[in-house]
Protein backbone atom coordinates (compact mmCIF):
# COMPACT_ATOMS: atom_id res chain seq x y z
CA UNK A 1 0.00 0.00 0.00
CA UNK A 2 1.23 3.38 -1.07
CA UNK A 3 1.21 5.61 2.52
CA UNK A 4 0.31 9.07 2.53
CA UNK A 5 -0.60 11.33 4.81
CA UNK A 6 -3.21 13.03 2.89
CA UNK A 7 -6.34 10.50 1.87
CA UNK A 8 -7.82 11.12 -1.93
CA UNK A 9 -11.09 10.48 -0.19
CA UNK A 10 -12.19 11.66 3.13
CA UNK A 11 -15.97 10.40 4.78
CA UNK A 12 -16.69 12.51 7.66
CA UNK A 13 -20.12 11.77 9.80
CA UNK A 14 -22.27 10.79 6.81
CA UNK A 15 -25.83 10.20 7.73
CA UNK A 16 -28.54 8.97 5.45
CA UNK A 17 -32.21 8.17 6.82
CA UNK A 18 -35.19 6.51 4.80
CA UNK A 19 -38.66 6.27 5.85
CA UNK A 20 -38.26 4.08 8.83
CA UNK A 21 -34.93 3.12 8.32
CA UNK A 22 -31.58 4.66 9.42
CA UNK A 23 -29.23 3.53 6.76
CA UNK A 24 -26.18 5.38 8.24
CA UNK A 25 -25.51 7.15 11.48
CA UNK A 26 -22.09 8.85 11.13
CA UNK A 27 -20.10 6.88 9.43
CA UNK A 28 -16.18 7.78 8.58
CA UNK A 29 -13.51 6.35 6.37
CA UNK A 30 -10.80 7.60 4.58
CA UNK A 31 -9.28 6.08 1.33
CA UNK A 32 -5.66 6.83 0.37
CA UNK A 33 -3.85 6.28 -2.97
CA UNK A 34 -2.82 3.37 -4.41
CA UNK A 35 -4.97 1.71 -1.38
CA UNK A 36 -7.49 -0.96 -1.94
CA UNK A 37 -9.95 -0.56 1.05
CA UNK A 38 -12.88 -3.33 1.61
CA UNK A 39 -16.07 -2.50 2.91
CA UNK A 40 -17.56 -5.12 4.21
CA UNK A 41 -20.94 -5.15 5.98
CA UNK A 42 -23.90 -7.46 6.36
CA UNK A 43 -27.16 -6.73 3.72
CA UNK A 44 -28.35 -3.31 4.70
CA UNK A 45 -25.33 -2.49 6.93
CA UNK A 46 -25.25 0.59 4.91
CA UNK A 47 -22.42 -0.75 2.59
CA UNK A 48 -24.37 0.40 -0.93
CA UNK A 49 -26.09 3.35 0.69
CA UNK A 50 -22.69 5.00 1.16
CA UNK A 51 -21.87 4.30 -2.50
CA UNK A 52 -24.63 5.85 -3.52
CA UNK A 53 -23.94 8.78 -1.81
CA UNK A 54 -19.64 9.08 -2.76
CA UNK A 55 -21.15 8.25 -6.57
CA UNK A 56 -23.57 11.04 -6.34
CA UNK A 57 -27.07 8.96 -6.88
CA UNK A 58 -28.35 10.05 -4.15
CA UNK A 59 -27.63 13.03 -1.56
CA UNK A 60 -26.26 13.04 2.39
CA UNK A 61 -28.51 14.13 4.89
CA UNK A 62 -25.05 15.37 7.30
CA UNK A 63 -21.36 15.10 7.40
CA UNK A 64 -18.93 15.80 4.55
CA UNK A 65 -17.33 14.47 2.00
CA UNK A 66 -13.69 15.94 0.99
CA UNK A 67 -11.63 15.19 -2.03
CA UNK A 68 -7.97 16.55 -1.62
CA UNK A 69 -9.03 17.80 2.14
CA UNK A 70 -12.00 19.83 0.17
CA UNK A 71 -15.25 19.54 0.91
CA UNK A 72 -17.15 18.46 -2.09
CA UNK A 73 -21.41 18.02 -3.19
CA UNK A 74 -22.53 15.81 -5.70
CA UNK A 75 -25.59 16.66 -7.18
CA UNK A 76 -25.56 13.57 -9.63
CA UNK A 77 -23.33 11.06 -10.64
CA UNK A 78 -22.16 13.26 -13.51
CA UNK A 79 -21.40 15.52 -10.75
CA UNK A 80 -19.16 12.53 -8.68
CA UNK A 81 -17.79 11.88 -12.42
CA UNK A 82 -16.25 14.96 -13.17
CA UNK A 83 -14.85 15.18 -9.32
CA UNK A 84 -12.72 11.37 -10.16
CA UNK A 85 -15.10 9.00 -8.46
CA UNK A 86 -16.21 6.59 -10.82
CA UNK A 87 -18.49 3.13 -9.59
CA UNK A 88 -18.50 -0.44 -11.39
CA UNK A 89 -21.99 -1.44 -10.04
CA UNK A 90 -22.78 -5.18 -9.80
CA UNK A 91 -25.45 -5.30 -12.68
CA UNK A 92 -22.82 -3.80 -15.14
CA UNK A 93 -23.95 -1.23 -17.85
CA UNK A 94 -21.59 -1.98 -21.07
CA UNK A 95 -24.16 -2.78 -24.81
CA UNK A 96 -23.46 -6.22 -25.78
CA UNK A 97 -23.46 -5.74 -29.89
CA UNK A 98 -20.70 -3.12 -29.40
CA UNK A 99 -16.87 -4.17 -29.44
CA UNK A 100 -14.47 -3.45 -26.32
CA UNK A 101 -12.96 -0.29 -27.87
CA UNK A 102 -16.74 1.16 -28.58
CA UNK A 103 -17.82 0.36 -24.71
CA UNK A 104 -14.60 1.75 -23.15
CA UNK A 105 -15.32 5.30 -25.06
CA UNK A 106 -19.38 5.16 -24.91
CA UNK A 107 -20.50 8.66 -24.80
CA UNK A 108 -17.35 10.28 -25.18
CA UNK A 109 -15.97 9.02 -29.07
CA UNK A 110 -13.41 11.08 -30.01
CA UNK A 111 -13.90 13.03 -33.60
CA UNK A 112 -12.46 14.06 -36.46
CA UNK A 113 -14.54 16.82 -37.70
CA UNK A 114 -17.96 15.53 -37.70
CA UNK A 115 -17.24 11.70 -37.98
CA UNK A 116 -15.95 9.61 -34.85
CA UNK A 117 -12.42 9.10 -34.64
CA UNK A 118 -12.60 5.35 -34.71
CA UNK A 119 -8.59 4.57 -35.45
CA UNK A 120 -8.28 6.32 -32.31
CA UNK A 121 -10.67 4.61 -30.15
CA UNK A 122 -8.82 1.08 -31.19
CA UNK A 123 -5.28 2.51 -30.90
CA UNK A 124 -6.25 3.77 -27.24
CA UNK A 125 -8.18 1.16 -26.71
CA UNK A 126 -5.81 -1.37 -27.18
CA UNK A 127 -3.09 0.88 -25.23
CA UNK A 128 -4.78 0.86 -22.44
CA UNK A 129 -5.95 -3.14 -22.51
CA UNK A 130 -1.70 -3.70 -22.74
CA UNK A 131 -1.48 -1.52 -19.86
CA UNK A 132 -3.00 -3.76 -17.75
CA UNK A 133 -1.90 -6.95 -19.07
CA UNK A 134 -5.45 -8.18 -20.83
CA UNK A 135 -4.80 -9.97 -24.13
CA UNK A 136 -7.89 -8.84 -25.69
CA UNK A 137 -8.80 -7.65 -29.17
CA UNK A 138 -10.39 -4.13 -28.88
CA UNK A 139 -12.69 -4.30 -31.95
CA UNK A 140 -13.73 -8.12 -30.05
CA UNK A 141 -17.75 -7.76 -29.79
CA UNK A 142 -18.91 -7.62 -25.62
CA UNK A 143 -21.45 -9.51 -25.94
CA UNK A 144 -19.11 -12.44 -27.19
CA UNK A 145 -16.82 -12.09 -23.62
CA UNK A 146 -17.36 -14.03 -20.59
CA UNK A 147 -18.76 -12.48 -17.28
CA UNK A 148 -15.15 -12.00 -16.14
CA UNK A 149 -14.20 -10.55 -19.53
CA UNK A 150 -16.86 -7.87 -19.54
CA UNK A 151 -15.88 -7.00 -15.90
CA UNK A 152 -12.77 -5.93 -16.73
CA UNK A 153 -14.04 -4.25 -19.45
CA UNK A 154 -16.51 -2.67 -17.40
CA UNK A 155 -13.26 -1.52 -14.79
CA UNK A 156 -11.34 -0.43 -17.51
CA UNK A 157 -14.20 1.88 -19.17
CA UNK A 158 -13.87 3.45 -15.34
CA UNK A 159 -10.13 3.94 -15.29
CA UNK A 160 -10.12 5.21 -18.62
CA UNK A 161 -10.70 8.72 -18.05
CA UNK A 162 -8.19 10.47 -17.58
CA UNK A 163 -9.12 12.08 -14.05
CA UNK A 164 -10.45 9.23 -12.12
CA UNK A 165 -8.57 9.19 -8.40
CA UNK A 166 -11.13 6.70 -6.83
CA UNK A 167 -12.83 3.44 -8.22
CA UNK A 168 -15.81 2.04 -6.62
CA UNK A 169 -16.10 -1.46 -6.87
CA UNK A 170 -19.41 -3.07 -5.94
CA UNK A 171 -19.43 -7.07 -5.53
CA UNK A 172 -17.28 -7.32 -8.69
CA UNK A 173 -16.35 -11.28 -8.18
CA UNK A 174 -19.84 -12.25 -7.11
CA UNK A 175 -20.40 -14.07 -10.58
CA UNK A 176 -17.01 -14.99 -11.05
CA UNK A 177 -14.89 -18.70 -10.66
CA UNK A 178 -11.53 -18.62 -8.79
CA UNK A 179 -9.28 -18.77 -11.98
CA UNK A 180 -11.52 -15.75 -13.04
CA UNK A 181 -10.87 -14.08 -9.82
CA UNK A 182 -7.48 -14.15 -10.10
CA UNK A 183 -7.33 -12.57 -12.76
CA UNK A 184 -9.45 -9.80 -11.91
CA UNK A 185 -7.21 -9.37 -8.82
CA UNK A 186 -4.20 -9.10 -11.40
CA UNK A 187 -6.08 -5.91 -13.07
CA UNK A 188 -6.74 -4.16 -9.71
CA UNK A 189 -3.10 -4.96 -8.43
CA UNK A 190 -2.12 -2.65 -11.43
CA UNK A 191 -4.82 -0.08 -11.38
CA UNK A 192 -3.62 0.30 -7.59
CA UNK A 193 0.76 1.49 -9.14
CA UNK A 194 -1.28 4.02 -10.51
CA UNK A 195 -2.31 5.59 -7.49
CA UNK A 196 -6.33 5.13 -7.60
CA UNK A 197 -7.74 4.50 -4.56
CA UNK A 198 -10.23 1.72 -4.72
CA UNK A 199 -12.94 0.75 -2.67
CA UNK A 200 -13.91 -2.72 -2.83
CA UNK A 201 -17.44 -4.35 -1.54
CA UNK A 202 -17.86 -8.38 -1.02
CA UNK A 203 -19.63 -10.49 0.82
CA UNK A 204 -16.60 -12.86 0.84
CA UNK A 205 -14.23 -12.72 3.84
CA UNK A 206 -11.53 -14.29 2.54
CA UNK A 207 -11.60 -12.24 -1.12
CA UNK A 208 -11.50 -9.02 0.96
CA UNK A 209 -8.78 -10.51 2.81
CA UNK A 210 -6.56 -10.97 -0.08
CA UNK A 211 -6.92 -8.26 -2.13
CA UNK A 212 -7.44 -5.11 0.86
CA UNK A 213 -4.89 -3.36 2.39
CA UNK A 214 -7.45 -2.33 5.05
CA UNK A 215 -11.01 -3.02 5.97
CA UNK A 216 -13.39 -1.20 7.01
CA UNK A 217 -16.88 -3.23 8.34
CA UNK A 218 -20.10 -1.76 8.98
CA UNK A 219 -23.24 -3.12 10.85
CA UNK A 220 -26.42 -1.72 11.53
CA UNK A 221 -25.76 1.86 9.38
CA UNK A 222 -22.39 2.75 11.79
CA UNK A 223 -18.88 1.81 11.22
CA UNK A 224 -17.64 -1.11 13.91
CA UNK A 225 -14.18 -0.74 12.88
CA UNK A 226 -11.08 0.07 10.18
CA UNK A 227 -8.40 -1.54 10.73
CA UNK A 228 -5.11 -3.39 8.40
CA UNK A 229 -5.87 -6.14 6.49
CA UNK A 230 -2.65 -8.08 7.61
CA UNK A 231 -4.06 -8.13 11.23
CA UNK A 232 -7.54 -9.42 10.79
CA UNK A 233 -8.66 -13.17 9.90
CA UNK A 234 -12.24 -14.37 9.02
CA UNK A 235 -13.23 -15.72 12.29
CA UNK A 236 -12.75 -11.56 14.03
CA UNK A 237 -14.35 -10.47 10.34
CA UNK A 238 -17.49 -12.55 11.26
CA UNK A 239 -17.73 -11.35 14.56
CA UNK A 240 -17.30 -7.80 13.70
CA UNK A 241 -20.22 -7.99 10.43
CA UNK A 242 -22.81 -9.70 13.00
CA UNK A 243 -21.81 -8.90 16.45
CA UNK A 244 -21.98 -12.55 17.37
CA UNK A 245 -19.36 -15.25 18.32
CA UNK A 246 -18.17 -17.98 15.37
CA UNK A 247 -20.32 -20.76 14.98
CA UNK A 248 -19.05 -22.62 11.71
CA UNK A 249 -21.08 -25.63 11.12
CA UNK A 250 -19.73 -29.01 10.29
CA UNK A 251 -21.68 -30.79 7.11
CA UNK A 252 -25.09 -31.38 8.04
CA UNK A 253 -25.96 -34.96 6.43
CA UNK A 254 -28.84 -36.23 8.19
CA UNK A 255 -28.83 -39.98 6.86
CA UNK A 256 -29.80 -41.97 4.47
CA UNK A 257 -32.38 -40.91 2.09
CA UNK A 258 -32.63 -43.76 -0.30
CA UNK A 259 -35.29 -45.50 1.55
CA UNK A 260 -37.51 -42.19 0.93
CA UNK A 261 -39.95 -41.63 -2.10
CA UNK A 262 -37.72 -40.63 -5.44
CA UNK A 263 -39.80 -37.19 -6.03
CA UNK A 264 -37.55 -36.24 -9.16
CA UNK A 265 -35.66 -38.98 -11.68
CA UNK A 266 -33.78 -37.93 -14.48
CA UNK A 267 -32.87 -40.15 -17.00
CA UNK A 268 -30.29 -39.31 -20.07
CA UNK A 269 -31.44 -36.04 -19.83
CA UNK A 270 -30.41 -32.92 -21.75
CA UNK A 271 -31.28 -29.37 -21.84
CA UNK A 272 -29.66 -26.27 -23.96
CA UNK A 273 -28.01 -27.94 -26.43
CA UNK A 274 -25.14 -27.96 -23.48
CA UNK A 275 -26.34 -30.10 -20.80
CA UNK A 276 -25.66 -34.13 -21.56
CA UNK A 277 -26.82 -37.79 -20.05
CA UNK A 278 -27.36 -36.40 -16.89
CA UNK A 279 -29.34 -39.03 -14.69
CA UNK A 280 -30.06 -38.73 -11.24
CA UNK A 281 -32.73 -39.32 -8.50
CA UNK A 282 -33.94 -37.28 -5.31
CA UNK A 283 -35.44 -38.14 -2.67
CA UNK A 284 -38.09 -36.53 -0.90
CA UNK A 285 -36.88 -34.42 2.45
CA UNK A 286 -33.46 -34.01 0.35
CA UNK A 287 -31.52 -31.43 -0.33
CA UNK A 288 -29.46 -32.13 -2.80
CA UNK A 289 -26.33 -30.12 -4.21
CA UNK A 290 -25.37 -29.66 -7.98
CA UNK A 291 -22.23 -28.20 -7.21
CA UNK A 292 -20.57 -27.09 -9.99
CA UNK A 293 -18.40 -23.66 -11.26
CA UNK A 294 -19.77 -20.90 -13.68
CA UNK A 295 -20.11 -22.44 -16.96
CA UNK A 296 -20.48 -26.59 -15.80
CA UNK A 297 -24.35 -26.76 -16.86
CA UNK A 298 -25.52 -26.44 -13.33
CA UNK A 299 -28.20 -23.18 -14.10
CA UNK A 300 -28.73 -25.03 -17.90
CA UNK A 301 -30.08 -28.10 -16.36
CA UNK A 302 -32.28 -25.77 -13.61
CA UNK A 303 -33.73 -23.73 -16.83
CA UNK A 304 -34.54 -26.99 -18.04
CA UNK A 305 -36.43 -28.26 -15.74
CA UNK A 306 -38.49 -25.22 -15.16
CA UNK A 307 -39.34 -25.04 -18.84
CA UNK A 308 -36.81 -22.49 -20.44
CA UNK A 309 -34.84 -24.65 -21.80
CA UNK A 310 -35.59 -27.44 -24.55
CA UNK A 311 -35.18 -30.66 -23.08
CA UNK A 312 -34.32 -34.32 -23.72
CA UNK A 313 -34.64 -37.64 -22.31
CA UNK A 314 -36.71 -38.52 -19.68
CA UNK A 315 -38.52 -36.56 -16.41
CA UNK A 316 -40.60 -37.65 -13.35
CA UNK A 317 -41.87 -36.21 -11.20
CA UNK A 318 -43.56 -37.62 -8.46
CA UNK A 319 -44.36 -41.07 -10.65
CA UNK A 320 -45.16 -38.87 -13.91
CA UNK A 321 -43.19 -38.52 -16.71
CA UNK A 322 -43.36 -34.76 -17.68
CA UNK A 323 -41.58 -32.53 -20.47
CA UNK A 324 -42.55 -28.51 -19.51
CA UNK A 325 -42.21 -26.53 -22.40
CA UNK A 326 -42.86 -23.42 -20.24
CA UNK A 327 -42.63 -21.91 -16.79
CA UNK A 328 -46.40 -22.02 -16.14
CA UNK A 329 -46.28 -25.57 -16.90
CA UNK A 330 -43.25 -25.93 -14.68
CA UNK A 331 -45.25 -24.48 -11.99
CA UNK A 332 -48.42 -26.09 -12.58
CA UNK A 333 -46.37 -29.82 -12.40
CA UNK A 334 -45.15 -28.57 -9.23
CA UNK A 335 -41.71 -27.32 -9.52
CA UNK A 336 -40.18 -24.08 -7.92
CA UNK A 337 -37.29 -22.11 -8.96
CA UNK A 338 -35.61 -19.34 -7.54
CA UNK A 339 -33.38 -18.38 -10.44
CA UNK A 340 -29.56 -17.56 -10.28
CA UNK A 341 -30.17 -13.79 -10.65
CA UNK A 342 -32.86 -12.59 -8.40
CA UNK A 343 -33.74 -9.58 -10.66
CA UNK A 344 -35.21 -11.99 -13.33
CA UNK A 345 -38.12 -13.23 -10.82
CA UNK A 346 -38.55 -10.34 -8.34
CA UNK A 347 -40.83 -7.04 -9.18
CA UNK A 348 -38.86 -4.44 -7.87
CA UNK A 349 -41.19 -1.69 -7.72
CA UNK A 350 -44.59 -3.69 -6.23
CA UNK A 351 -44.06 -4.43 -2.20
CA UNK A 352 -43.28 -7.45 -0.08
CA UNK A 353 -46.81 -9.18 0.10
CA UNK A 354 -47.74 -8.70 -3.59
CA UNK A 355 -44.52 -10.38 -4.43
CA UNK A 356 -44.97 -12.91 -1.99
CA UNK A 357 -48.13 -14.14 -3.63
CA UNK A 358 -47.26 -13.47 -7.30
CA UNK A 359 -47.07 -17.22 -7.74
CA UNK A 360 -50.69 -17.79 -5.91
CA UNK A 361 -52.76 -15.29 -7.61
CA UNK A 362 -55.63 -17.43 -7.82
CA UNK A 363 -55.44 -18.91 -5.06
CA UNK A 364 -56.25 -15.21 -3.14
CA UNK A 365 -58.70 -14.15 -5.50
CA UNK A 366 -62.52 -14.59 -5.98
CA UNK A 367 -64.04 -14.42 -9.54
CA UNK A 368 -60.71 -12.18 -10.61
CA UNK A 369 -60.84 -9.71 -7.55
CA UNK A 370 -57.84 -9.95 -5.25
CA UNK A 371 -58.48 -10.63 -1.70
CA UNK A 372 -56.00 -7.96 -0.31
CA UNK A 373 -56.33 -8.82 3.26
CA UNK A 374 -55.82 -12.60 2.93
CA UNK A 375 -52.94 -11.23 0.61
CA UNK A 376 -51.61 -9.34 3.77
CA UNK A 377 -52.34 -11.94 6.39
CA UNK A 378 -50.24 -14.99 3.47
CA UNK A 379 -47.12 -12.45 3.31
CA UNK A 380 -47.40 -11.21 7.38
CA UNK A 381 -46.95 -15.10 8.03
CA UNK A 382 -44.00 -15.19 5.94
CA UNK A 383 -42.18 -12.06 7.22
CA UNK A 384 -42.35 -13.55 10.64
CA UNK A 385 -41.40 -16.95 9.54
CA UNK A 386 -38.51 -15.92 7.50
CA UNK A 387 -37.93 -13.12 9.77
CA UNK A 388 -37.54 -10.63 6.68
CA UNK A 389 -36.47 -7.48 7.68
CA UNK A 390 -39.19 -4.87 6.32
CA UNK A 391 -41.05 -1.75 7.86
CA UNK A 392 -44.23 -3.23 6.88
CA UNK A 393 -45.50 -5.81 4.00
CA UNK A 394 -46.12 -2.17 2.29
CA UNK A 395 -42.50 -1.77 1.60
CA UNK A 396 -41.04 -1.94 -1.76
CA UNK A 397 -38.77 -5.15 -2.93
CA UNK A 398 -36.37 -2.43 -4.18
CA UNK A 399 -35.60 -0.92 -0.81
CA UNK A 400 -34.92 -4.37 0.64
CA UNK A 401 -31.41 -5.83 1.62
CA UNK A 402 -30.39 -8.43 -1.12
CA UNK A 403 -31.35 -11.09 1.75
CA UNK A 404 -34.32 -10.01 2.62
CA UNK A 405 -34.76 -10.04 -0.86
CA UNK A 406 -33.81 -13.57 -1.31
CA UNK A 407 -36.45 -14.56 1.46
CA UNK A 408 -39.16 -12.50 -0.07
CA UNK A 409 -38.64 -14.96 -3.14
CA UNK A 410 -38.32 -18.35 -1.12
CA UNK A 411 -41.74 -17.21 0.79
CA UNK A 412 -43.36 -16.77 -3.08
CA UNK A 413 -42.39 -20.52 -3.70
CA UNK A 414 -43.37 -21.77 -0.33
CA UNK A 415 -46.78 -19.88 -0.25
CA UNK A 416 -47.02 -22.31 -3.86
CA UNK A 417 -45.99 -25.27 -1.79
CA UNK A 418 -44.24 -27.28 -4.36
CA UNK A 419 -43.59 -30.51 -4.93
CA UNK A 420 -39.62 -29.92 -5.55
CA UNK A 421 -37.91 -26.39 -4.96
CA UNK A 422 -34.91 -25.74 -7.17
CA UNK A 423 -32.93 -23.02 -5.70
CA UNK A 424 -30.14 -21.68 -8.01
CA UNK A 425 -27.00 -20.27 -6.13
CA UNK A 426 -29.72 -18.24 -3.11
CA UNK A 427 -26.90 -17.23 -1.16
CA UNK A 428 -25.19 -15.03 -4.08
CA UNK A 429 -24.49 -11.68 -3.14
CA UNK A 430 -26.15 -11.62 -0.03
CA UNK A 431 -23.96 -11.33 3.01
CA UNK A 432 -22.21 -13.82 5.41
CA UNK A 433 -25.27 -13.87 8.48
CA UNK A 434 -27.77 -14.22 5.65
CA UNK A 435 -25.98 -16.68 4.10
CA UNK A 436 -26.42 -18.57 7.65
CA UNK A 437 -30.23 -17.88 7.90
CA UNK A 438 -30.53 -19.14 4.56
CA UNK A 439 -28.91 -22.59 5.00
CA UNK A 440 -30.65 -23.48 8.06
CA UNK A 441 -33.90 -22.17 6.41
CA UNK A 442 -33.16 -24.88 3.63
CA UNK A 443 -32.06 -27.35 6.58
CA UNK A 444 -35.44 -26.90 8.05
CA UNK A 445 -37.81 -27.03 5.26
CA UNK A 446 -36.01 -30.95 3.93
CA UNK A 447 -36.75 -31.96 7.81
CA UNK A 448 -40.23 -30.77 7.48
CA UNK A 449 -40.68 -32.82 3.61
CA UNK A 450 -39.65 -30.46 1.14
CA UNK A 451 -37.57 -32.05 -1.47
CA UNK A 452 -34.76 -29.35 -2.73
CA UNK A 453 -31.90 -29.14 -5.50
CA UNK A 454 -29.61 -26.77 -4.52
CA UNK A 455 -27.14 -25.16 -7.09
CA UNK A 456 -24.03 -23.62 -5.92
CA UNK A 457 -20.87 -23.31 -6.77
CA UNK A 458 -19.70 -22.46 -3.26
CA UNK A 459 -17.64 -25.83 -2.05
CA UNK A 460 -18.37 -25.33 1.77
CA UNK A 461 -21.72 -24.00 1.29
CA UNK A 462 -22.66 -27.52 -0.33
CA UNK A 463 -20.46 -29.48 2.08
CA UNK A 464 -22.59 -27.47 4.94
CA UNK A 465 -26.21 -27.93 3.44
CA UNK A 466 -26.22 -31.10 1.23
CA UNK A 467 -27.72 -34.47 1.98
CA UNK A 468 -25.91 -35.73 -1.40
CA UNK A 469 -23.84 -33.81 -3.74
CA UNK A 470 -23.45 -33.97 -7.54
CA UNK A 471 -20.39 -32.01 -9.32
CA UNK A 472 -20.82 -31.13 -12.62
CA UNK A 473 -18.52 -30.00 -15.61
CA UNK A 474 -18.27 -29.51 -19.34
CA UNK A 475 -22.31 -30.23 -18.92
CA UNK A 476 -22.05 -33.64 -17.38
CA UNK A 477 -22.36 -35.19 -13.99
CA UNK A 478 -18.57 -35.44 -13.07
CA UNK A 479 -19.41 -37.68 -10.03
CA UNK A 480 -22.11 -38.28 -7.07
CA UNK A 481 -21.10 -38.24 -3.60
CA UNK A 482 -23.57 -40.77 -1.41
CA UNK A 483 -22.17 -38.98 1.93
CA UNK A 484 -20.55 -35.36 1.99
CA UNK A 485 -18.98 -35.97 5.62
CA UNK A 486 -16.51 -38.47 3.56
CA UNK A 487 -15.67 -35.09 0.94
CA UNK A 488 -13.42 -31.87 1.23
CA UNK A 489 -13.59 -28.72 -0.20
CA UNK A 490 -9.93 -29.78 -1.95
CA UNK A 491 -11.64 -32.82 -3.72
CA UNK A 492 -15.30 -30.89 -4.74
CA UNK A 493 -12.87 -28.52 -6.56
CA UNK A 494 -10.28 -30.48 -8.05
CA UNK A 495 -13.54 -32.82 -9.66
CA UNK A 496 -15.29 -29.38 -11.08
CA UNK A 497 -12.22 -28.44 -12.39
CA UNK A 498 -11.38 -31.54 -14.16
CA UNK A 499 -8.01 -31.84 -11.97
CA UNK A 500 -7.24 -35.95 -11.54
Amino acid sequence: MVVSASPILSIRNVSKSFPGVKALDRVSMDVLPGEVHALLGENGAGKSTLMKIISGIIPKDSGEILLDGKPVHFSSPRDALKAGIALVQQELSLVPYLSIAENVFLGRWPKKGIQVDWETIVSETRRLLERFGIQEDPRTPVGSLSVAEQQMVEILKAVSRPNVRILLLDEPTSALSEEEVNRLFELISEIKKTGIGIIFISHKLNEALRIADRVTVLRDGQKVVTEEASRLDERMLFEYLTGKPVAFSETTYEGDHTGANVVLSLENFSAGGFVRDVTLRIHEGEVFVLFGLVGSGRSTLARGLFGLERIEGKVILGGQVIKPRNPKEAITLGIGYLPEDRRNALVYELPVFANITLAILSLVSRRGILRIREEMHLANDFVRSLRIKTPHVFREVLYLSGGNQQKVLLARWLARKPRILIMDEPTRGIDVGAKFEIREMVRDLARQGLTILYITSEPIEALEVADRIAVMRNGRIARIFEYPKDVDKTMLLAIASGVS
